[in-house]
């Protein structure tokens, strides 16, 4: 009985450390990207076959980020997504979608209240998974060998995988794209604010 209770006693420390080092890790990570400012991070998106290249730019609280046929502008706390393939824009608050994970809006602020975080190894480079707390995928993200950039950021499992692999990333000086209804003449605007 003794030794199960030192056995659970030494299992319960080592997985705080495993979270602590986790949360850690996420904390660099982020700090890595604020300490950039401006900057563009260029992508490739994997899933279901298919490969699509996207960019991600972020200027503070704004960012623009344009993956195949869909640019979503966040600016003013505002976010609009532009569908070219259906003519929509989607308008509503970006406050709405800080819960997505990758969100420049919030870094990595408010993933402990929604996933289990730990250290381990993916690729052979130090990673932080990420499981839900209630449902979802976990996703694991994956560093560079600097150990606080992100290389790549795989979710899903079996047949439903996709992962995401930053290409290059840099500071930048040219001006965040905007959002411009004029350029989206015959879009259908839809509004949820």
């Amino acid at each position: 009985m003794r030794k199960t209770i030192l056995f659970f006693l030494l299992f319960v420390s080592l997985s705080a450390w495993a979270d602590e080092r986790g949360e850690k890790r996420l904390e660099r990570i982020s700090r890595h990207y604020s300490a950039l400012g401006n900057y563009s991070l260029s992508f490739v998106l994997r899933a279901g076959g298919g490969e699509q290249s996207g960019v991600l730019v972020v200027e503070g609280n704004d960012s623009y980020m344009k993956i195949a046929d869909t640019e979503v502008f966040i600016v003013d706390s505002l976010r609009y997504e532009v569908r070219k393939a259906s003519k929509e824009i989607i308008v509503d608050r970006a406050d709405a979608y800080e819960k997505e994970l990758l969100n420049p809006l919030n870094g990595f602020s408010n993933v402990k209240n929604d996933y289990n975080i730990e250290e381990v190894e993916a690729d052979g480079r130090v990673a932080v998974r990420l499981t839900p707390k209630r449902s979802g995928e976990t996703l694991y993200i994956v560093t560079a060998p600097d150990g606080e950039s992100i290389a790549k950021v795989k979710y899903g499992s079996g047949d439903n995988t996709a992962e995401v692999d930053v290409t290059t990333i840099r500071n930048r000086r040219e001006p965040l794209p905007r959002f411009s209804k004029e350029s989206y003449r015959g879009f259908e605007l839809i509004d949820f604010r």
